[in-house]
């Protein structure tokens, strides 16, 4: 038996939603607050509503006004599931169809062994707080994810009308069996007896009264004193009411099963017609489904021990354990790499024994979070053996080795168990093999949507080294040179108040601005567009002149941003005298080194700064001239290959030719090399002493400051670092609008 669909209307944060086509293994991401818990809640609510089969539930649980959503309880929650049931399965439920209404016999052998069976319960809210089983459907494979309600086959509805009717005689039916059971539990002796047959027996009432209430049967704890005090009248000895006692008791009793089952006044549907009871089949069909053992771990799970070293312990006395405890603790070894085992142990007063569980020899209590978290996972799976498992966040507290272990883990069981996780982890998105994930999202309710990792595959060339989970994961993008570029705006997003992660913006690094055009790729562009990801590239000023920078946008049309810093790259907004200063006493103290040299000032620093930039005007201008005299030239290969098949001779004077034309236009860049020189020299000159800071590379800068006091920087390392110690009145105006932009 297997979940193929879930459908939700009205619980939480889902107005009307589906999630279909589920497979073995099922994984829903997205934003906080989007949803996806709220998917796994509405599919165990589900199997906690039909427990032990039965069409009706007392109290269950996510009746709460909170439970509805936007907490409009005029209408039910509805949860349909629509399983693939086995050929045995249909036919079991024909032979009983046909055995309650034979004269149904030739309908139900034209019942389609290839059709789901799709179950609706719904959930009323207080003051009732009662969900029933609204309506079983055989759905037709080809109509499952369409509309289907006028081709579905029914074969059981009840209407409010008729669920309301069974509530209330279930609910009496109840009352009567607790009365019944409350009669037989009170132990009243011969001297209570005596004491309720006085005329002034006030005060026992009320004594027997607090006994009855103790139980938590308030509600009939006056009710049954006043029963036995008649019953107390109307017996002449203690034997005397202890029988009758009995006899009302069983007599309760089957007022209680009667009631159960008493025809209904408002009939309700079957597959042979309007019925005034609840058909055998649909009893027998309801076990069936609830047989199904479902597994939940919330986000919340209690710590692992001593409950679990209990269990481990007992496989190890009981006939046939050994085997299941040697299979868990390979596969624990396995997966984690650490060994489990449970002892007995004696405490320390002497006189009781508890069951402890030891991982490598340490108690279970002094690992760390993860392999806590990992095996609370494990052992829950091996001990229950579940058919479907619902995770929420499996990743919590697990380094990125132990995530991907872990879904590899869930993927092997899925063989033999149906898994649904939610998770916010990048890893388990990109390890591969992802054929059924949702993307979870909530513009004004829930809202699920396959994604199509296949089309992903296709249209993003794999040399990007884009992670899918950059494609699904998030609603912004922005292109980067490089690691320490992200790090540094995320630094100062965090001191301007801005959280790119609420704003849910991911990163790809590009590897530096040469690679531009290869991320910048149509089918990219194309593919992000269509998902809706808002995009932007942040490209380093460098040596670009006005026109390239124009070019770039052009290369990205409508569907993307360009962003090209003013200054010449992102290091050279970190050049702050006071922050360098800092950042300097930084690194001496986590060097552990003894300076005594004192921490230079910020008047020191900046003189510095001015020092070293004047050092660097050469490099400067020689970078500009280099950029041009040495840009790359490549031959016309369109032109050299037009032809399919060419003579020898002529392919090679065309070669030739194309190498010469090269040549020539080397010759004629090295000719003009002086002049060129000079206008760069010129065009430095004209804006250096106002704008020096802004045209140097800033990494190289930084680093000879720091030098100059012995120590180093590297952006890699310590772009982010400075990035922290900078003020938000010190963060340029252009890189905070550019960080609102990405955040709003």
């Amino acid at each position: 038996m297997k979940l193929e669909t879930v459908n939700v209307k009205r619980f939480r944060s889902i107005e009307n939603t589906e999630l279909d086509n589920c497979g073995d293994f099922n994984v829903l991401i997205g934003k906080n607050n989007t949803g996806k818990s709220s998917i796994l809640l509405a599919i165990n609510a589900f199997f906690e509503c039909i427990k032990y089969g039965n069409v009706v539930k007392l109290n269950p649980k996510f009746s709460q006004e909170i439970d509805f959503f936007k907490r409009q309880t005029n209408l039910p929650i509805e949860i349909t599931l629509t399983f693939l049931l086995m050929p045995s399965d249909i036919d079991t439920l024909a032979q009983d169809i046909v055995k309650e209404a034979p004269k149904m016999k030739n309908a139900v052998l034209g019942i389609d062994l290839s059709q789901r069976i799709s179950i609706t319960i719904a959930i009323m809210p207080a003051p009732d707080s009662f969900s029933f089983v609204q309506k079983i459907s055989l759905v037709n494979t080809t109509k499952l994810h369409s509309n289907y309600d006028n081709t579905e086959n029914i074969i059981f509805s009840v209407s409010e009308e008729s669920a309301l009717e069974l509530f209330n005689n279930l609910l009496r039916s109840k009352e009567y069996k607790k009365k019944a059971d409350l009669l037989l539990s009170i132990k009243l002796d011969a001297d209570d007896f005596i004491k309720l047959q006085k005329n002034d027996n006030r005060e026992f009432k009320r004594f027997l009264a607090y006994r009855l209430n103790k139980t938590n049967s308030s509600e009939f704890g006056n009710e049954l004193v006043e029963i036995i005090t008649e019953l107390v009248d109307e017996s002449s000895s203690y034997e005397d009411l202890q029988k009758a006692i009995k006899k009302l008791a069983s007599s309760m009793k089957e007022e209680s099963e009667a009631t159960q089952i008493q025809p209904l006044k408002i009939r309700i549907g079957t597959f042979a017609g309007e019925q005034s009871s609840i058909p055998d089949y649909i009893q027998n069909l309801l076990q069936k489904i609830c047989s199904n053992k479902v597994l939940y771990l919330t986000e919340r799970r209690k710590q692992i021990g001593k409950e679990e070293a209990e269990k481990l312990l007992e496989l190890k006395v009981t006939r046939g354990g050994t085997k299941i405890l040697q299979s868990i603790q390979e596969t624990v070894s396995a997966l984690l790499g650490v060994r489990i085992d449970a002892f007995q142990t004696v405490s320390s007063l002497g006189n009781q024994t508890f069951a402890e569980m030891d991982v490598d020899d340490f108690l279970v209590e002094v690992n760390g979070s993860g392999i806590k978290e990992a095996l609370r996972l494990v052992l829950d799976v091996e001990f229950e053996r579940p058919n479907i498992l619902l995770v929420e966040e499996p990743e919590i507290h697990l380094h990125p080795g132990l995530e991907t272990t872990i879904m590899r883990y869930l993927k092997r069981i899925s063989c033999n168990c149906q898994v649904f996780l939610t998770t916010h982890s990048t890893n388990f998105l990109d390890t591969g093999e992802m054929k059924n994930v949702y993307l979870i999202s909530k513009p004004s309710s829930t809202q699920i949507r396959q994604l199509d990792i296949e089309e992903a595959e296709a249209e993003i060339p794999q040399e990007l080294g884009i992670r899918l989970s950059s494609l699904f994961m998030f609603d912004r993008l922005i292109f980067v040179e490089g690691q320490s570029d992200e790090d540094i705006l995320r630094e100062w997003a965090s001191t301007l108040g801005i959280n790119l992660s609420q704003a849910n913006v991911g990163f790809i690094h590009m590897g530096g601005a040469r690679n531009f055009a290869h991320f910048a790729t149509e089918g990219t562009l194309s593919f992000l567009t269509k998902r809706q990801i808002q995009m932007w590239f942040l490209i380093d000023r460098d040596e670009k002149e006005d026109y390239e920078v124009s070019n770039l946008q052009l290369i990205l049309g409508q569907k993307a941003t360009v962003k090209v810093l003013q200054r010449r790259e992102i290091e050279n907004y970190l050049i702050c005298p006071r922050v360098i200063k800092d950042f300097i006493e930084f690194k001496r103290k986590s060097s552990g080194i003894s300076n005594t040299e004192p921490i230079p000032s910020e008047l020191e620093i900046k003189a510095k700064i001015e020092e070293c930039a004047e050092k660097l005007k050469q490099f400067t201008v020689n970078k500009r001239v280099f950029k041009i005299a040495c840009k790359p030239i490549y031959p016309n290969s369109k032109g050299l290959f037009k032809e399919v098949v060419e003579e020898e001779a002529v392919f090679v004077n065309k070669v030739s030719e194309e190498i010469q034309q090269i040549i020539e236009q080397l010759e004629a860049d090295k000719n003009r090399l002086e002049t060129l020189y000079t206008e760069k020299l010129e065009e430095v000159n004209r804006v250096w002493q106002s704008n020096k800071l802004n045209l140097v590379p800033g990494d190289t800068l930084l680093d000879m400051v720091c030098q100059a006091y012995k120590i180093r920087f590297r952006k890699e390392r310590d772009g982010s670092k400075l990035a922290t110690l900078m003020k938000s009145n010190e963060i340029s105006h252009e890189i905070i609008n550019i960080i609102q932009e990405f955040g709003s």
